[in-house]
């Protein structure tokens, strides 16, 4: 997934677009942005659909700029340490399967872990960390 930030003179913070792998968008988000009707309407309406649209909108605007966010990578240690189940899952496993994961499906999995974890109401114990990837629990 390709992510790009628009910061502008024209407003504050930043608006998030997110293309899949081939150059479509796939997700728009202005929640980290300050904007005005009109201009969350010109975004709507403007909304580049391909990569090729954003860079050439990007170069018809003068008071915009355009970021690509390069993704993180996260290794297995950072995911063993934010699960923190070192006492029943099996880290053994749990490699096996990071280490067969595409990169963005292991951002995913390390992303989703707060949520999942606020989830758990009720006394109800997380699943092993290997159960977790296995099963895929942030498509969920």
């Amino acid at each position: 997934m390709n992510h790009y930030q628009i910061t502008s003179t024209t407003f504050s913070g930043f608006v998030d677009l997110f293309y899949d792998i081939n150059g479509l968008l796939e997700k728009y988000d202005k929640t980290g942005a300050d904007l005005s009707v009109k201009q969350q309407t010109w975004f709507l309406q403007s909304l580049p659909r391909t990569i090729d649209e954003l860079k050439k909108l990007m170069h018809e605007t003068a008071t915009a700029t355009l970021t690509e966010i390069l993704p993180i990578e996260i290794t297995f240690a950072m995911f063993w340490n934010r699960y923190d189940d070192k006492e029943l899952s099996s880290k053994k496993k749990a490699l096996a399967k990071w280490g067969k994961m595409p990169i963005s499906e292991q951002q995913k999995a390390y992303n989703h872990i707060p949520k999942y974890f606020r989830s758990l109401t009720g006394g109800i114990r997380k699943k092993y960390a290997e159960t977790y990837l296995n099963n895929e629990l942030w498509n969920n």
